[in-house]
């Protein structure tokens, strides 16, 4: 994994304060949803227990795949599965297609740092991206250690990302919150970005990933 130094440290605090918030709400949104599916298949449950975090958990993570299951398909460039809908930042450069149950929220945090949260209550589904003003090279120890306070850093892999291709690292991680999580980090143009979603991602990440271009 990429290892350097320190950064802006204002925008730091910040992104400490609001990130894990922002995660819990795509984890309270997808609840919702699974609990009006667990509520609309009542009869035909299985056993389920009563919705919790342990239901979502299940729910996300029923599906395992091998290690570099998600760093070996977003190396390649691929056009968008039918009916995705392309979804353009400007700002920052870049561009990529989500299914259309999903929907989109932008969040200027100021500094010239933004997260951005794509959720799919109906499939179960969510992601985040962050993204902060970057001016080093590599990705600091320091800075990962800010940024996951857990210092959960598992099946670590350099790969590919977007079209012109710029690396990135993939990883496994832990939130407090969310329990553990796939990580994709990279830097492009100035910014770090960290993707973050639940383990288990099953077939839909890489796909999404797959169309990522950068404008400019």
């Amino acid at each position: 994994m990429y290892i350097v130094v320190n950064n802006n440290q204002s925008t730091v605090d910040l992104m400490k304060s609001y990130k894990p918030y922002i995660l819990v709400l795509i984890v309270l949104l997808i609840t919702a949803g699974v609990a009006y599916f667990v509520f609309r298949n009542f009869n035909n449950r299985d056993g389920i227990e009563a919705v919790s975090g342990k239901v979502l958990e299940r729910v996300v993570s029923t599906t395992t795949y091998p290690t570099g299951y998600v760093a070996k398909n977003i190396a390649i460039p691929a056009s968008p599965p039918d009916g995705y809908i392309k979804y353009e930042n400007k700002k920052y450069g870049f561009s990529y297609y989500r299914s259309p149950q999903a929907t989109i929220k932008e969040f200027d945090e100021g500094g010239g740092a933004m997260t951005i949260v794509q959720e799919n209550i109906k499939n179960v589904r969510g992601l985040q991206i962050f993204i902060i003003p970057y001016k080093e090279k590599t990705i600091s120890e320091e800075r990962f250690r800010l940024d996951v306070p857990s210092g959960v850093r598992k099946n670590v892999e350099k790969t590919f990302i977007g079209l012109p291709q710029v690396e990135a690292v993939t990883f496994n991680s832990y939130d407090e919150f969310l329990g553990e999580t796939r990580e994709v980090w990279f830097i492009y143009n100035g910014h770090l970005y960290e993707i973050t979603t639940f383990k288990g991602v099953g077939d839909w990440f890489a796909p999404l990933l797959q169309t990522w271009r950068f404008l400019n």
